[in-house]
C-alpha cells in the first residue's frame, strides 16, 4: 500500500523481478470504496515476464492510497507513481483564525483539482462526466483558487454546451456524448444565467464568447414558456432531479432557476448591447416574481401549490436568491434554514449564500460548519464527498471526491473574504 500525499490523478509504477505469467492488480482506495469490485472504474493488472522488469499503467487513475496486490514469488524492487493534473497552478488561499474554515478552503481546493482533466467531471472514480450542475460551481470555486488558465477549461465547457444544443432548443449535459441526451433543467438553468456564463464574463472580461453563445442562451430563456397565473411551466423532461436527497419542491426551485438565468440573461444582453432582449427578460422576471408571490407564498414559507413535502430549505434560499423574498420575509426564511436540512452539500452552496446575502453571516457560518464538520474533520479522506454520507444510494453512490460540495470555498473568498467581481 502507498499513501499519497492528497487525492490525485497518478499513473502508478512498479519495478520487479520474478517468474513469468503472474498477474500484478493496481488499484486504488476509490475503486474499493466505491465501485466494491461491482461497478466499472479505473484498475489496472500486469502480467509478468521473467526476470527484472518494469511497468507504468497510463490509464491514470485516483485516490489516496495506490494498492498493489502482488503474488509470493515476486522481489519488488521499487513502487512509485506518477502525478498528473490540469496545466494550472495553486493561486489563491484562505487564512482566518478558525483552522476549521482554513481546512475547508483546503480540502475543496484539492477536490476541486481532482475533478478537473479534459473537462470538468463530477469525479475522477465513476463517470468521470461533464455534469453542468457540477460545473458551475466547480468554475466559480477555480476563479479563487487557481491560476487563469483554469478557465480555459470553464470556456471549453461553455462552448461545447451551446454547441451539441438540440435543434428544439433543448439544452443537456453530459457532453459531448454519443449515449446520453436528457435534460436536467435546473443544471441547464444555472449554467446559461448568473453563477455559470455570466461569471465566466465577470472573471475573465472574455465577450467575444459570451458573444458567441449568446444566440444559443436568447433561444433557451425562450423555450421556457408562463403559465396563465404568470409562474414558469414546468417543462416535460426525462430527468426531474433538482438535488440529491429527498423534500425537493421542483417545480418553485425551477421558478427560480430560470429567474437566476433571466438575471445573467439581461447582463449578457447589456453587454452584448441588445436593448430589446434585456426588456423581455426584465418584464418576465418581474411576472414571475409577482405571480411566485402570490401563489406560492404561503405567508410562512414558500411552496408549490401541488408540493406535498417538508418545507423545503433550497427553495426558501432560492426565493432569496431569484429576488423573490423581500427584507420583510428574512426573518421567517432564517428560521426555516435553522430548522429545515434537506439541501446535498451541492445545493448547500445556495442555502449558505442566501443567508448572508440577507445579512445573516455569523449563521451563515455556523450552518457550513455543522453541515460540513464530518467530511472537513475526516482524518484520512483528502477531499469533500457527493452527499453528507459515503458510499450512500441516497446520493448517487456517494463518492468522496465531489467538487460540488466545495461551494464554501466560494462563499468564504467572496462574502468572507469579501472579493468578488460586479
Amino acid at each position: 500500500m502507498c499513501r499519497l500525499p492528497y487525492n490525485c490523478h497518478i499513473s502508478p509504477y512498479l519495478e520487479i523481478d520474478g517468474p513469468a505469467g503472474l498477474c500484478i492488480e493496481i488499484r486504488t482506495d476509490a475503486y474499493d470504496a466505491f465501485n466494491g469490485g461491482h461497478e466499472p472504474s479505473v484498475r489496472a493488472e500486469y502480467i509478468t515476464s521473467q526476470g527484472m522488469q518494469a511497468y507504468e499503467s497510463y490509464g491514470w487513475m485516483n485516490g489516496n492510497e495506490v494498492r498493489y496486490y502482488i503474488p509470493e514469488g515476486i522481489k519488488i524492487k521499487s513502487l512509485k507513481y506518477r502525478e498528473t493534473g490540469y496545466n494550472c497552478d495553486f493561486t489563491g488561499y484562505f487564512h482566518c483564525n478558525d483552522p476549521f474554515f482554513d481546512r475547508l478552503w483546503e480540502k475543496s481546493a484539492r477536490t476541486l483539482y481532482v475533478t478537473m482533466r479534459d473537462t470538468y467531471m463530477d469525479c475522477p472514480d465513476r463517470e468521470r462526466a461533464q455534469w453542468w450542475g457540477d460545473m458551475v460551481n466547480e468554475s466559480g470555486e477555480a476563479f479563487y483558487a487557481l491560476s487563469p488558465e483554469a478557465s480555459e477549461l470553464t470556456r471549453k465547457g461553455i462552448l461545447e454546451l451551446i454547441n451539441w444544443q438540440w435543434s428544439d432548443s433543448t439544452l443537456f449535459s453530459p457532453v459531448p456524448a454519443g449515449n446520453y441526451s436528457s435534460e436536467l433543467p435546473g443544471q441547464m438553468l444555472a449554467s446559461v444565467g448568473y453563477y455559470g456564463f455570466w461569471n465566466y464574463y465577470l472573471n475573465t472580461g472574455d465577450s467575444a464568447t459570451i458573444r458567441e453563445v449568446y444566440p444559443g442562451v436568447r433561444k433557451y430563456m425562450h423555450k421556457w414558456e408562463i403559465n396563465p397565473n404568470g409562474t414558469v411551466k414546468l417543462r416535460k423532461e426525462e430527468w426531474p432531479w433538482g438535488d440529491w436527497g429527498t423534500d425537493k419542491d421542483l417545480v418553485f426551485l425551477y421558478n427560480a432557476w430560470y429567474s437566476v438565468a433571466l438575471k445573467g440573461f439581461i447582463k449578457m444582453a447589456g453587454l452584448l448591447e441588445k436593448p430589446g432582449d434585456a426588456d423581455w427578460a426584465r418584464e418576465r422576471m418581474e411576472e414571475i416574481r409577482t405571480a411566485v408571490n402570490a401563489h406560492y407564498w404561503t405567508g410562512d414559507h414558500y411552496r408549490f401549490t401541488d408540493y406535498k413535502g417538508d418545507i423545503d430549505d433550497r427553495s426558501q434560499a432560492m426565493a432569496v436568491l431569484a429576488g423573490y423574498a423581500d427584507a420583510a420575509s428574512y426573518p421567517r426564511i432564517l428560521q426555516l434554514l435553522k430548522e429545515q436540512e434537506y439541501a446535498s452539500p451541492y445545493m448547500e452552496k445556495y442555502v449558505i449564500e442566501a443567508l448572508f446575502v440577507m445579512g445573516y453571516p455569523e449563521f451563515g457560518l455556523e450552518r457550513l460548519k455543522k453541515r460540513f464538520g464530518e467530511m472537513v474533520d475526516h482524518p484520512f479522506y483528502t477531499t469533500l464527498w457527493e452527499g453528507w454520507e459515503i458510499g450512500s444510494s441516497t446520493f448517487g453512490g456517494g463518492t468522496f471526491n465531489h467538487a460540488w460540495s466545495g461551494g464554501g470555498l466560494t462563499i468564504l473568498s467572496q462574502y468572507v473574504a469579501g472579493i468578488e467581481s460586479s
